[in-house]
């Protein structure tokens, strides 16, 4: 077989996890390699089609975005579907890619862990993943925009050559490129952060200062 499966788990074509998608694939088919890519949202209404190409596959890559400290959610929908057929499973590697806004990985890793955790139940090959800080400040630029970039690029083509040989990649790839920020800048950057999501609310017509319905929900469940 010696095909590879690239699916980019992000709604955006063009973003920054299409852009390392891309990379894996261009990577790859350098090697000589037979690689196919995927959009997420655009094979959910022909799951079976993709089901098909990885039942075909020696190596799975799944390239996302971390929203709210994991993948986006049709990614679980994804895993759900392989589930189901796990019988086009024939002990695949398996490769995570994960980058989001928050310059620590912590935030980041629990995407890569479901990975992980899932590749284990259905008895195929987690290899590693690759998490990136930053990476919503990327926009689908190059790594070396980042302001390690240098660091992440280096050590993500690494990453690529444990792809290529299907060996497992260390976690020390993506540990030894995070940024060791001071306590006190996180605070700082969260309260610009709130500020700038609050007045894009406000933009919106949307009372941020509102209570939220669950705390209601709560509190009557707490009488009861």
């Amino acid at each position: 077989m010696n095909q590879t499966v690239i699916i980019n788990l992000s709604p955006r074509e063009q973003g920054s996890s299409s852009m390392l998608s891309y990379m894996c694939k261009e990577y790859l088919v350098s090697k000589g390699k037979q690689v196919k890519l995927f959009h997420l949202y655009k094979s959910i209404q022909s799951i079976d089609l993709l089901l098909k190409e990885i039942k075909e596959a020696d190596t799975i890559i799944l390239s996302g975005p971390s929203y709210i400290n994991h993948f986006p959610a049709d990614t679980i929908y994804l895993l759900e579907k392989l589930k189901e057929n796990e019988a086009i499973f024939h002990n695949q590697n398996v490769y995570g890619i994960i980058q989001g806004g928050m310059p620590y990985i912590h935030t980041h890793e629990s995407g890569v862990k479901t990975l992980a955790l899932f590749c284990k139940d259905v008895a195929i090959s987690y290899n590693g993943s690759f998490i990136i800080g930053f990476g919503a400040m990327l926009n689908g630029k190059p790594l070396n925009q980042l302001v390690n970039g240098k660091k992440v690029e280096k050590n993500f083509n690494l990453f690529l050559q444990h792809i290529l040989r299907g060996s497992s990649s260390p976690d020390s790839l993506y540990q030894n490129c995070q940024i060791k920020v001071p306590g006190f800048l996180y605070v700082m950057l969260s309260k610009v952060m709130n500020t700038k999501i609050n007045k894009e609310l406000k933009e919106k017509g949307i009372d941020y200062q509102q209570e939220s319905p669950y705390w209601q929900i709560g509190k009557e469940q707490n009488m009861q």
